[in-house]
Formats: structure tokens, sequence, C-alpha cells
């Protein structure tokens, strides 16, 4: 088979004349997801919040999972595990 020499890099990519590739909108900040990390640091600092079992996602697409504090202790692993499944069903019963 022969080399037909195609670019593989996508600023590289021929497009049909006439095409513009389009770029990502950015992401504005949800201001729902700043009040609430500012309510939940006020409340992790004055002792009221003692454990996260946390997913982040971000503008690119990459998302975090992360389990942090009492979340972390092996007597709350099945409580954990239930609030977790709670999400689970609030996710699922969105649209």
């Amino acid at each position: 088979m022969e080399n037909l020499n195609v670019p593989t890099t996508p600023d590289q990519v021929p497009f049909p004349m006439g095409v513009t590739p389009l770029k990502p909108l950015p992401h504005p900040a949800s201001r729902e997801t700043i009040e609430l990390l500012q309510h939940l640091l006020e409340d992790a600092l004055a002792g009221r919040v003692t454990g996260l079992a946390l997913v982040a996602l971000h503008a690119d697409g990459r998302f975090d999972l992360r389990i942090r504090g009492d979340a972390t202790i092996e007597s709350s692993q099945m409580g954990v595990a239930g609030m977790l499944a709670g999400l689970q069903k609030m996710v699922l019963e969105l649209h």
C-alpha cells in the first residue's frame, strides 16, 4: 500500500473549500458550583464537613474521582457507598 502522505494532526487535516473547523466554546464558570464549593469549604474549616467523596468534571472532558477525610475511614465505607448509590440514582433521574 502506498504512503499517501496524509497529515494526521488536527491543524494539518485538509477541509473541503469553505469549511472551517469549529473550536470548542469556552465554558463559563458555574456559579452554583462555585457557591457549593465555597459553602463546603466554610463548613470544612468550621469542622462540620469531615470527609468527601467527590466527582469533579473539567471543561476539557476530564474528570477527577476523589475520596478524602472521614470518607476513607473503614467504618464509613458502607455509608459512603450508600450515598454514592443515592448520587447515582439522582444522576439517572435528571432527564
